[in-house]
């Protein structure tokens, strides 16, 4: 029995315009293989075992993005053959496929869109996931019935038609398990009581759009009242749209299940979108929505009604879908995101450094600024700030910001009792933003923020309007470091002095700095009084891929305020230090040792070697690494140390301001040799850093070795001369 490569010869198709494929199943439904038809043949990579007792489709080829699975080859009408083993078992089939089957293979696209709304306020919910389900259609549902219960399904509509007459919405709105009917008032009865064809049929003032049928004629109702359950079962078919509305009612009849076909997220507007292919001759898909969102890390679901009262039968493809959801666990959000309330959220110094990393008003004053694993900071910083732009632009007309700095403590901590004026950031903010060129693909322009001069006020720089310039698609991030910045601070050209080293020393301590607002003209906010809220974020960065939180500032830390304590601008505290390090190894010393001219050091009995270096900052905001090595790699581990400048480092002591010095025997350094090179190294790192990196250009380094060896016998020398 040949386990591959099963023909099959298909005809038929000479009216079909289109590439076709044949598509293999497992009794499971799992697709094993899809193979193209070329020229009327098609080989199946699959045993013969697993074709018989399988199944196999002949269809329309799909598109790369369309899962094949047996729920679309139903919608799409796939011809499903019978396969028989040949004469010698082996299939060779040959295939015709219908007529009518052809008929049916004219594949349209249904385009679905939709929306995920808060109710009763009808915000879009972000980040929710739509899960798209198509279900099983309901005039199969009738065909599947069996005899006896097709005279209960029809009973039960007629009783709906003749005795209970109901008002009908034209469509489902999701909510929690909605009724689709309403009561129906005496005086309203007549206009949905069974009428004869000649009769002229009254609708409710809630069909507008969508006229259901609500009455049946003489014929209907005769084949309906047949005790043929074969007629009953076509007149049921004939008439569909008569069941759809009334199917809510009968949980007794359902038995209805979907097939999962798409997940979708909502984006920031809450919207959701996806296109599903099905036959243009056949009906149009029923599809049921579900929704889940994340609840404290977790996905749950938040709408999940009954499928029968809230599937879109006859889906009308483009319709747009709005489900509302009542649940309180979901948070709604608006078009861009924004809070309730106007905001000012103070995100991180760069990528790295969150503001409630550092330390702040629970800290002593001669640690604030430094971040919570003491790091000062250096070099070009970049605030983050996130602005509720549409409420800040649109609804106060807030369009500016600017930062400013003063110097308020010296390199060692201690506080200025007379801080300088404030001095404004004034280093170029730009905006990227993508603008199509003709010839295809996009440039990516910056837009300059500011600084920009408005009305008596200068180094204002512009909150980023909505809208992108005239010509452009969207805003972009080109450059983190550009793009995301709300400012940049040039600390490494602060302070005064001849050289580098001079200027870093008089700039480095605490600075304050402070964040302002202003609207169009450029006039100063008042925060308080504009109602607007300043917080800063309450997790660790980089952010990744958790939520990020916000701490609403209520301490007055973090307050510039005016005269009257009204909130006039954000302020926060960074310590400054672009200090370099220092790193000096010292000759080694001792006690009987004997230092020769070519480098050796000879050592007596008892000898000791003293090992010194020196390791400094300014400021002590450095640590330093100091390795023995004997020979080529092997560590002398005690003479070794590493630790914070400043304080002594076992096993080495430390006299101020920078000296780290330890006596060791000869016999310890040498272990099991008689004699041996050493290698010492130091490095001293700054702890400065930028938000991104450490400052490692302020690192320093050195380097230098030595070699010990007993003294040659005066005897040996004198017999190696002869």
């Amino acid at each position: 029995m040949k386990e591959q490569n099963i023909n099959l010869h298909i005809s038929g198709t000479e009216d079909f315009d289109g590439d076709l494929a044949v598509f293999t199943y497992d009794k499971q439904g799992n697709l094993l293989d899809q193979n193209p038809v070329k020229e009327g043949k098609a080989k199946l990579n699959i045993s013969q075992k697993q074709a018989l007792k399988g199944r196999v489709f002949i269809a329309p080829q799909l598109s790369e993005e369309e899962e094949p699975s047996l729920k679309v080859m139903e919608r799409i009408n796939a011809y499903e053959p019978v396969l028989k083993p040949g004469l010698q078992a082996d299939i060779q089939e040959k295939i015709r496929i219908p007529q009518n089957i052809i008929d049916y293979w004219d594949i349209c696209f249904c385009w679905i869109k939709g929306r995920v709304l808060k109710d009763p306020e009808d915000l879009p919910v972000c980040g929710a996931r739509v899960h798209i389900c198509e279900v099983d259609r309901l005039p199969r549902f009738i065909i599947e019935l069996p005899e006896s219960d097709i005279f209960r399904f029809r009973d039960d509509l007629l009783r709906e038609l003749l005795e209970q007459p109901r008002r009908i919405p034209e469509t489902p709105r999701p909510l929690p398990d909605p009724s689709p009917f309403e009561p129906v008032s005496p005086s309203d009865i007549n206009q949905f009581r069974i009428k004869t064809k000649s009769e002229e049929v009254s609708s409710s003032n809630r069909l507008k759009e969508k006229d259901l049928p609500t009455s049946i004629d003489g014929q209907l109702m005769n084949r309906l009242t047949s005790n043929s359950a074969t007629v009953v079962r076509s007149a049921l078919l004939d008439n569909i749209d008569l069941i759809y509305p009334y199917f809510c009612l009968w949980p007794w009849w359902w038995r209805l299940s979907c097939d999962e076909i798409q997940v979708l997220e909502t984006d920031s507007n809450g919207r959701f979108e996806s296109s599903l292919i099905y036959s243009c001759s056949g009906d149009k898909p029923d599809l049921y929505f579900w929704v889940e969102y994340n609840v404290n890390g977790h996905w749950e679901t938040v709408y999940k009604p009954t499928m029968a009262c809230n599937t879109y039968w006859n889906y009308s493809c483009g319709t747009e879908v709005n489900i509302r959801i009542s649940d309180e666990r979901v948070v709604a959000c608006n078009p861009e995101g924004e809070p309730p309330t106007c905001g000012v959220q103070i995100m991180s110094i760069g990528r790295n450094v969150s503001i409630s990393e550092i330390q702040g008003p629970s800290h002593p004053t001669s640690e604030q600024g430094l971040t919570t694993g003491g790091n000062p900071f250096g070099g070009k910083l970049e605030p983050r700030v996130w602005f509720s732009r549409n409420c800040l632009r649109e609804e106060k007309d807030i369009h500016y910001y600017r930062w400013s700095f003063r110097q308020i403590s010296q390199g060692d901590g201690s506080s200025i009792s007379s801080p300088g004026p404030w001095i404004p950031f004034s280093r170029t903010v730009v905006r990227h933003y993508a603008k199509p060129l003709s010839g295809g693909g996009v440039v990516h322009e910056p837009v300059v923020m500011g600084p920009k001069t408005v009305g008596s006020e200068s180094n204002l720089f512009e909150i980023r309007p909505e809208d992108v310039p005239t010509g452009g698609i969207e805003w972009t991030v080109v450059d983190e470091r550009e793009d995301l910045a709300s400012g940049h601070f040039l600390t490494s050209q602060l302070g005064t002095g001849d050289n580098r080293s001079e200027k870093a020393a008089d700039a480095a301590g605490r600075y304050e700095l402070k964040l302002e607002l202003f609207d169009k003209d450029g006039n100063l906010i008042n925060w308080t009084d504009a109602d607007i809220d300043a917080y800063i974020t309450n997790e660790p960065a980089p952010f990744g891929t958790d939520p990020v939180t916000p701490k609403l500032v209520n301490d007055n830390y973090y307050k510039h305020t005016n005269a009257d304590g009204d909130m006039i601008g954000f302020r926060m505290v960074l310590r400054i230090d672009n200090n370099s390090c220092e790193a000096d190894i010292k000759p080694i010393s001792g006690t009987g040792i004997t230092t020769s001219s070519c480098g050796f050091v000879e050592f007596d009995p008892g000898a000791t070697v003293d090992l010194a270096f020196e390791a400094s900052h300014p400021n002590d905001f450095a640590t330093l690494q100091f390795n023995l090595t004997r020979g080529v790699s092997d560590n002398v581990s005690a003479a070794s140390a590493s630790g914070r400048v400043g304080a002594g480092t076992t096993p080495y002591s430390y006299s101020s301001p920078n000296d780290y010095k330890e006596t060791f025997a000869v016999t310890d350094l040498l272990g099991t040799c008689d004699r041996a090179a050493f290698a010492e190294n130091l490095h001293v790192r700054t702890l400065a850093q930028n938000g991104y990196h450490r400052l490692s250009g302020l690192d320093r380094h050195d380097a230098a070795g030595f070699a010990l060896t007993e003294p040659c016998p005066e005897c040996e020398c004198e017999e190696e001369g002869n």
